[in-house]
């Protein structure tokens, strides 16, 4: 029988990244403490941010920077900057012209327990808020932060994620081809996951070949991670997932699972598991916990 566990658990068994969590937060109220931001908009922050979600994509930043002894507590502006535009698309992926939906985390999302300008304005906000974060952050050199910058705004803009989504709108199923499918889930969801990869290096200053087999592996990451989102739509509950299920048909969008049918699809997660865990090979233990969390995205339910 399989045994089905959230990412969260995924994570906590590898090891413990509650101080990483706790830091991220912490972080984020000291800016909004100091922000002279009007208090309806740092209400809705705090309800949309604070102690949620998994934060997995600053967890894959800590590790894409423990592969050269970088320590997490060295990019926490970096790391909270990639959750804040995380978040922001999660806020607008919600909206009534997006998915309207109702639950995101497993509770109301933000257009739902405020109003869809409230929505829309906290998304813009935490959007600039990603830029500041980064650009201040002395612990980095001024050549590192404009990289990190360019790069952030490369993968979550109208050339990765942005565009990936305008994609996923107009793409149907019986349009649809698997390059035009993986093209819009690798920009949607595999570019942010790029970033994070691929900052590790950049922050420690290991060259290219680093940055390019990083970027390799957040591209194969991304496609795995997706095809178990999609999954988890298909085969999950509104109370395991946190959010609503069964959207992608219902919507009639294009998905690997809907283009493949579910064995196909979790028979293709596999062998992109094989191919990318071949590309850490050269950082031995220490790429484990990267490998772990790739192996074990096929069984999570939320």
């Amino acid at each position: 029988m399989t045994v089905f566990i959230s990412i969260y658990k995924i994570m906590k068994l590898a090891k413990n990244y509650s101080s990483l969590r706790t830091e991220i937060d912490q972080l984020l109220i000291k800016k909004l403490d100091n922000s002279k931001f009007p208090e309806t908009l740092i209400e809705p922050i705090r309800y949309i941010f604070l102690n949620k979600g998994k934060k997995v994509r600053s967890i894959i930043l800590a590790e894409s920077c423990a592969l050269f002894d970088v320590k997490y507590t060295k990019i926490l502006h970096v790391a909270l900057a990639l959750e804040c535009i995380h978040t922001y698309s999660l806020i607008h992926d919600d909206l009534p012209a997006m998915d309207d939906d109702d639950y995101r985390r497993g509770e109301l999302t933000l257009h739902k327990k405020y109003d869809e300008a409230t929505a829309i304005l906290v998304g813009d906000a935490l959007i600039s808020l990603a830029f500041e974060l980064i650009s201040e952050d002395r612990g980095l050199s001024a050549e590192c932060r404009l990289q990190l910058i360019y790069n952030l705004a490369l993968n979550s803009g109208g050339k990765g994620m942005v565009g990936g989504q305008m994609l996923d709108i107009g793409l149907k199923p019986r349009e649809a081809s698997v390059e035009s499918i993986k093209k819009m889930q690798q920009m949607k969801t595999g570019d942010l996951f790029c970033f994070a990869f691929t900052a590790g290096p950049i922050i420690a200053g290991s060259g290219s070949d680093d940055e390019e087999k990083l970027f390799e592996f957040g591209k194969l990451f991304g496609l795995i991670f997706q095809i178990s989102d999609d999954l988890i739509d298909v085969e999950s509950t509104l109370t395991e997932a946190g959010k609503s299920v069964n959207k992608d048909q219902n919507m009639d969008k294009a998905t690997y699972v809907d283009h493949y049918g579910i064995d196909e699809a979790k028979r293709l997660m596999k062998a992109y598991v094989k191919e990318a865990k071949g590309i850490l090979e050269k950082y031995g233990s220490k790429a484990q916990p990267l490998l772990s969390l790739c192996e074990t995205l096929s069984n999570r339910r939320s």
